[in-house]
């Protein structure tokens, strides 16, 4: 029993020893991965050669309104021409994605329903 016990002070200062290291090697990793992750989401992210990387692009509903009076926004990889349904009020509404940026550096997307009364 008293080996035990004159032993405790080192078996408690190794295992403090090991917490301290491994919590530094976590945060170490996290903060990486962190980095990593958000660099993959930059906007205007940049191309490797030989490969394809599609843009994350923030689209302007035209038309709606969030809760609190702000315009809707969504994020998309889909390029300009394609056509997302979005729920507004009790229905589904048709919006097509465009390449014209507006004032706040989103790019806007027009309600095919504005189109269809033209024709």
């Amino acid at each position: 029993m008293k080996i035990l016990v004159e032993a405790l002070p080192e078996l408690l200062g190794a295992l403090g020893s090991t917490g301290i290291i491994s919590t530094v090697a976590w945060c170490i990793g996290r903060r990486r991965s962190s980095c990593q992750s958000a660099a993959s989401l930059e906007l205007s992210a940049e191309q490797k050669p030989g490969t394809q990387y599609q843009a994350i692009r923030r689209y302007t509903l035209l038309g709606t309104a969030g809760r609190e009076g702000e315009p809707i926004q969504v994020m998309s990889t889909r390029p300009a021409g394609s056509v997302l349904l979005w729920p507004v009020g009790s229905r589904q509404e048709r919006f097509e994605l465009t390449d014209a940026r507006l004032y706040d550096g989103t790019f806007a997307a027009e309600p095919v329903a504005w189109f269809e009364k033209i024709r």
